[in-house]
């Protein structure tokens, strides 16, 4: 425990925190759960994301999910949510970085700049997945398709699940994590 006492208690916690949110944010992006389509006489008929589309059908007995990509052709919205999410994994990536630079690399010279690059990275990160959770939650209750000319019938309606929340939730995992950063000591290596 002595090797722990020499650095920052601060810079662990946010280390341990950008994690967290960058496992919680690898799951919100790679399931099809964002959003959940149902109709008012069938109930839930199938459930998107920002890389699968599922529709479920039923048969007399079997019930089967068929999920498939999108087509080349998707709505700008559509593209700009997974643009601001996938930016963002990779601020977190390096903001990952330079806490670990700052954690367990000594450099009187570079510290502060070292500690300033990880909050920036870990905020710009959770500002642009916060940016594309909002961006796709509105164009979700307002109706839009995510393939554009795609007629969305009013029958349909459209809800907001899980994946989504996962995605807000390691936002704020990361914004929590570059606030943490900020609190941070310069490690003391020498003593």
């Amino acid at each position: 425990m002595k090797f722990f006492d020499k650095f920052s208690r601060f810079s662990f916690v946010a280390i341990v925190v950008i994690i967290i949110g960058g496992i919680v944010e690898i799951v919100a992006l790679a399931t099809p759960y964002w959003t959940l389509s149902s109709t008012h006489t069938l109930g839930n008929i199938g459930h998107s994301g920002l890389w699968l589309n599922c529709r479920r059908t039923q048969a007399t007995v079997v019930t089967t999910v068929s999920c498939s990509s999108y087509a080349d052709a998707i709505a700008g919205w559509m593209v700009a949510v997974r643009a601001l999410n996938v930016i963002g994994m990779i601020f977190a990536s390096c903001a990952l970085v330079f806490m670990g630079l700052f954690t367990f690399l000594y450099s009187e010279k570079w510290n502060k700049i070292i500690r300033s690059s990880a909050l920036i990275s870990a905020l710009l990160a959770g500002s642009l997945v916060i940016i594309g959770a909002i961006l796709y939650g509105v164009s979700v209750s307002q109706g839009k398709a995510p393939v554009p000319y795609q007629v969305v019938s009013a029958k349909y309606t459209h809800s907001l699940s899980w994946s989504f929340a996962l995605s807000l939730v390691a936002a704020i995992l990361f914004v929590i994590s570059g606030v943490i950063m900020g609190f941070a000591k310069t490690p003391r290596i020498n003593s």
